[in-house]
């Protein structure tokens, strides 16, 4: 049996985030995964750190992790791939002019900078842009980071801390500790004992939640990536329209994403996919945005799990039944609110007020 004070159940960019929160705090943490570190939703999605499109009561938990990325990047020495580009909204259809009206009433109430464009405002801006962009919204906070290696750098500053790290570690249950001092969570081949255990699995959380009397709904969703060969740098924002998002990364490739789902059943197989019909709609408004895109070749396209909740908010808190068990799951962009998602669960685990979905 392992022993340990802090226990956190998933190795993705809020596992992570929470246990080298932990560790700059002295605690002793213990992190486990069923495969690899930000192996799955935290790794495979595009990046991107825009605020514009986020719901209303999660816009102060997104300025929060804008401000917790930077420290990564450039107060803690942490690369992790992350830049504050700015970032454009875009509107390509009238009947979704009433967005950008939303997204500014959103900000004004957060204090927040944003500036309307319009046609001729877009083109100072940004001289590449396709004339089917009739309007944007721009925010000076948005950016991204490389979902390749920002989960994995941020827990490897957390192992200098001291931070223990397991993979292949499929934990099947909870339990009270026999001699009433903590729980044991057990995997397949090994027990961990732990004062506190924070279950930060993703979309894979009700498996161990339900059983302890907590449930959170979380609908399946399947995300997809496609990324070009490398261009010289012609894209300084991150680009977002209703249904696609595009960003140029430092080494030079386009990433683009988007609303429009790939395959994927997580109760009955790990396998997911890629609709094709699907990425050829996000790559086709890529192109319409930004038509010298055109020019380049597509290297690979990927998809991934994301479980979104109903209110698109994280779900944070004590477990009732079995006080010392928490939970931090994300509801909607996880990638980008993860590290604010953290720092709230560790709010939670210290009795300090935290973000409550029935307070929202």
């Amino acid at each position: 049996m392992k022993s340990t004070e802090y226990l956190i159940i998933g190795a993705g960019i809020v596992g992570c985030s929470a246990a080298y929160f932990l560790a700059k705090e002295n605690k002793k943490v213990t992190i486990v995964d069923r495969t690899y570190p930000c192996n799955e939703a935290s790794g495979v999605n595009a990046g991107g750190l825009e605020l514009l499109q986020q719901p209303p009561k999660s816009l102060p938990l997104h300025v929060l992790s804008a401000k917790l990325w930077n420290q990564f990047q450039n107060e803690d020495g942490i690369d992790v791939g992350y830049r504050r580009t700015g970032g454009l909204y875009c509107i390509l259809k009238e009947e979704d002019l009433h967005l950008l009206d939303e997204q500014a009433e959103r900000f004004a109430k957060n204090g927040l900078p944003v500036e309307r464009l319009n046609k001729e405002q877009i083109k100072e801006k940004v001289p590449y842009i396709c004339d089917n962009v009739i309007a944007a919204n721009f925010s000076p906070m948005s950016g991204y980071s490389n979902p390749l290696k920002a989960g994995v750098s941020v827990l490897m500053a957390a192992k200098k801390l001291g931070v223990e790290f397991y993979d292949h570690q499929l934990i099947q249950k909870i339990e009270p500790a026999a001699d009433g001092d903590g729980y044991v969570a057990y995997s397949d081949n090994e027990e961990f004992h732990a004062k506190k255990i924070l279950v930060s699995s993703g979309i894979r959380s009700p498996r161990l939640l339900d059983p302890l009397g907590v449930h959170i709904e979380l609908e399946e969703r399947h995300n997809m990536i496609t990324v070009t060969e490398k261009a010289p740098h012609f894209i300084d924002y991150t680009i977002t329209t209703p249904t696609m998002t595009m960003k140029q990364t430092a080494e030079g490739s386009i990433l683009i994403g988007g609303g429009r789902e790939g395959y994927g059943d997580l109760a009955t197989s790990e396998r997911k996919d890629v609709s094709i019909e699907g990425l050829c709609f996000n790559v086709r408004e890529a192109q319409n945005i930004i038509p010298s895109l055109k020019k380049l070749n597509i290297l690979r396209s990927w998809s991934g799990f994301e479980g979104f909740t109903p209110e698109r908010l994280p779900y944070i808190g004590e477990v009732e039944q079995y006080p010392g068990v928490y939970y931090a799951v994300t509801g909607f962009c996880g990638y980008c609110i993860g590290p604010a998602v953290a720092a709230h669960a560790i709010k939670c685990m210290n009795g300090e007020d935290y973000f409550k979905v029935s307070e929202a």
